[in-house]
Protein backbone atom coordinates (compact mmCIF):
# COMPACT_ATOMS: atom_id res chain seq x y z
CA UNK A 1 0.00 0.00 0.00
CA UNK A 2 1.49 3.30 -0.92
CA UNK A 3 1.01 6.05 2.27
CA UNK A 4 2.13 9.37 2.50
CA UNK A 5 3.87 9.99 6.20
CA UNK A 6 2.68 13.49 7.70
CA UNK A 7 5.76 15.02 9.68
CA UNK A 8 3.85 14.24 13.11
CA UNK A 9 4.39 10.62 12.55
CA UNK A 10 7.73 10.72 11.75
CA UNK A 11 8.46 13.11 15.04
CA UNK A 12 6.87 10.96 16.87
CA UNK A 13 8.90 8.15 16.17
CA UNK A 14 11.69 10.02 16.40
CA UNK A 15 10.44 10.92 20.31
CA UNK A 16 10.09 6.81 20.60
CA UNK A 17 6.26 6.70 20.37
CA UNK A 18 4.99 2.99 20.36
CA UNK A 19 2.19 3.70 17.55
CA UNK A 20 4.34 6.35 15.49
CA UNK A 21 6.78 3.31 15.49
CA UNK A 22 4.29 0.80 14.44
CA UNK A 23 3.85 3.24 11.32
CA UNK A 24 7.56 3.59 10.33
CA UNK A 25 7.72 -0.42 11.23
CA UNK A 26 5.26 -0.95 8.17
CA UNK A 27 7.78 0.91 6.33
CA UNK A 28 10.75 -1.24 6.88
CA UNK A 29 8.77 -4.27 6.63
CA UNK A 30 7.66 -3.60 3.58
CA UNK A 31 4.24 -3.67 3.85
CA UNK A 32 3.29 -0.57 2.86
CA UNK A 33 5.74 2.21 0.49
CA UNK A 34 5.87 5.14 2.55
CA UNK A 35 5.87 8.53 0.61
CA UNK A 36 7.25 11.74 2.24
CA UNK A 37 7.60 15.95 0.33
CA UNK A 38 10.33 18.51 0.75
CA UNK A 39 7.14 19.93 3.64
CA UNK A 40 7.55 16.71 5.55
CA UNK A 41 11.43 17.07 5.55
CA UNK A 42 11.93 20.74 6.63
CA UNK A 43 8.90 20.24 9.59
CA UNK A 44 11.21 17.02 10.58
CA UNK A 45 14.35 18.52 10.43
CA UNK A 46 12.74 21.59 12.49
CA UNK A 47 10.97 19.66 15.18
CA UNK A 48 13.78 17.71 15.80
CA UNK A 49 16.38 20.33 16.20
CA UNK A 50 14.27 22.16 18.86
CA UNK A 51 13.39 18.41 20.23
CA UNK A 52 16.88 17.25 20.30
CA UNK A 53 18.58 21.17 21.19
CA UNK A 54 15.54 21.98 23.76
CA UNK A 55 15.15 25.41 22.60
CA UNK A 56 12.19 27.79 21.94
CA UNK A 57 11.43 28.82 18.56
CA UNK A 58 13.62 31.98 18.57
CA UNK A 59 16.32 30.31 19.57
CA UNK A 60 16.86 28.07 16.85
CA UNK A 61 18.21 29.80 14.60
CA UNK A 62 21.14 30.96 16.45
CA UNK A 63 21.95 27.48 17.74
CA UNK A 64 22.33 25.82 15.06
CA UNK A 65 24.55 29.04 13.61
CA UNK A 66 26.89 28.47 16.65
CA UNK A 67 26.55 24.37 17.28
CA UNK A 68 26.90 23.09 13.66
CA UNK A 69 28.96 20.48 14.33
CA UNK A 70 26.63 18.92 16.63
CA UNK A 71 23.44 19.62 14.57
CA UNK A 72 25.05 18.03 11.60
CA UNK A 73 26.08 14.91 13.78
CA UNK A 74 22.21 15.03 15.26
CA UNK A 75 20.65 15.45 11.70
CA UNK A 76 22.93 12.51 10.59
CA UNK A 77 22.53 10.21 12.96
CA UNK A 78 18.93 10.56 13.90
CA UNK A 79 17.20 12.27 11.06
CA UNK A 80 18.96 11.09 7.49
CA UNK A 81 18.52 7.71 8.09
CA UNK A 82 14.35 7.85 8.74
CA UNK A 83 14.25 10.30 6.40
CA UNK A 84 15.88 7.81 3.39
CA UNK A 85 13.92 4.93 3.82
CA UNK A 86 11.01 7.04 2.30
CA UNK A 87 10.06 7.96 -1.48
CA UNK A 88 10.65 11.76 -2.16
CA UNK A 89 7.68 13.51 -4.27
CA UNK A 90 7.89 16.40 -5.68
CA UNK A 91 5.86 19.48 -4.20
CA UNK A 92 5.38 21.44 -7.23
CA UNK A 93 1.76 22.36 -6.74
CA UNK A 94 1.72 26.04 -6.96
CA UNK A 95 -0.40 28.64 -5.69
CA UNK A 96 -3.99 28.21 -6.92
CA UNK A 97 -4.13 24.38 -5.40
CA UNK A 98 -3.00 25.62 -2.12
CA UNK A 99 -5.45 28.06 -1.81
CA UNK A 100 -8.26 26.28 -2.42
CA UNK A 101 -7.65 23.24 -0.38
CA UNK A 102 -6.80 25.40 2.73
CA UNK A 103 -9.52 26.96 1.81
CA UNK A 104 -12.22 24.55 1.23
CA UNK A 105 -10.84 22.12 3.84
CA UNK A 106 -9.81 24.59 6.43
CA UNK A 107 -6.03 23.46 6.15
CA UNK A 108 -2.88 24.93 7.27
CA UNK A 109 -0.85 26.07 4.20
CA UNK A 110 1.99 22.99 4.73
CA UNK A 111 -1.13 20.63 5.09
CA UNK A 112 -2.96 21.95 2.10
CA UNK A 113 0.42 21.59 0.18
CA UNK A 114 0.49 17.78 0.97
CA UNK A 115 -3.25 17.28 0.70
CA UNK A 116 -2.18 18.53 -2.97
CA UNK A 117 0.88 16.34 -3.60
CA UNK A 118 -1.20 12.84 -2.17
CA UNK A 119 -3.98 14.23 -4.71
CA UNK A 120 -1.22 14.57 -7.88
CA UNK A 121 0.31 10.91 -7.26
CA UNK A 122 -2.25 9.40 -6.82
CA UNK A 123 -1.63 8.67 -2.93
CA UNK A 124 -5.08 8.06 -1.01
CA UNK A 125 -3.66 7.33 2.39
CA UNK A 126 -1.99 9.47 4.70
CA UNK A 127 -0.16 8.11 7.86
CA UNK A 128 -1.04 11.32 10.11
CA UNK A 129 -2.11 12.11 14.04
CA UNK A 130 -3.28 15.08 12.45
CA UNK A 131 -7.42 15.13 12.28
CA UNK A 132 -7.56 17.68 9.73
CA UNK A 133 -6.73 15.20 7.13
CA UNK A 134 -9.61 13.75 7.58
CA UNK A 135 -11.51 16.42 6.27
CA UNK A 136 -10.18 15.61 2.57
CA UNK A 137 -12.30 13.42 0.98
CA UNK A 138 -9.68 11.46 -1.24
CA UNK A 139 -7.21 10.47 1.83
CA UNK A 140 -8.00 7.96 4.47
CA UNK A 141 -6.37 8.23 7.58
CA UNK A 142 -4.24 6.24 9.44
CA UNK A 143 -3.51 4.72 12.18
Amino acid sequence: MRVFLDSNVLLKYLAGMEEARSVVERVERGEWTGYINDVVVSEVVYGYLRLALAAPRHRIRSLVASRREEVGRLLMHDVYPLLSRLQLLPTCVGPEPVIRLAMKYGLLPNDAIIAATCRRHGIGVIATFDDDFRRVPWLKVVP
